[in-house]
């Protein structure tokens, strides 16, 4: 062969080793984030964090497949949101039954228990027959009261409360010894 063509053949050559060589490498434009290492062009992400970069941390829950579980009280994509956040305020309401039948319009509150994330402190339900705060916990929109004696005199209540549009449904159970008043 011509020596002409033998040099255009090495450097057609050595142009596609070149073009073979750059674009095997699929980790080139891609930055990860918080300790994520990239392979075959998507960013493995250290332990709770997500997103295409690893730039999203899972701050109150664990992330394992895909997504982060919130702990306790907690929501959202990171689980930076505490699920009682919008309920803690006052409320107007009156229950079907009370202790001494239909109730009249009453005032009740929802304020966020020291305890823990999750927990809610709730008084005035029952039209104020509660005089000690009742406990509760929350978990999405949902309050559940687990079963307890607020005022130590022989009265209990359990239930939940559901929030929505800025109310919340309730339904629960209080019950003496020896009878039974449901509010529903």
């Amino acid at each position: 062969l011509p020596m002409k063509k033998i040099n255009l053949l090495m450097i057609a050559l050595v142009g596609a080793l070149t073009l073979t060589l750059t674009s095997c490498d699929e980790c080139k434009d891609v930055t990860c984030e918080n300790g994520g290492t990239c392979s075959e062009g998507t960013c493995e992400c250290a332990d709770d964090f997500f997103g295409d970069a690893c730039e999203v941390e899972c701050v109150n829950g664990t992330y394992a497949d895909g997504t982060c579980g919130c702990d306790a009280g907690y929501e959202g994509e990171a689980c930076t949101v505490l699920s009682r956040a919008d309920m803690i305020g006052s409320y107007t309401g009156n229950d079907a039954c009370s202790s001494t039948g239909a109730s009249s319009d009453y005032s009740s509150t929802i304020a966020a228990s020291g305890a823990s994330d999750d927990g809610v402190l709730v008084t005035g339900l029952w039209a104020g027959f509660f005089i000690n705060t009742i406990t509760g916990t929350v978990d999405g929109d949902v309050i559940t009261i687990a079963d307890q004696e607020p005022d130590s005199d022989g009265y209990r209540i359990e239930g939940t409360g559901t929030y929505a549009d800025g109310g919340i449904a309730w339904d629960f159970d209080v019950t003496e010894t020896a009878t039974s008043n449901v509010d529903q």
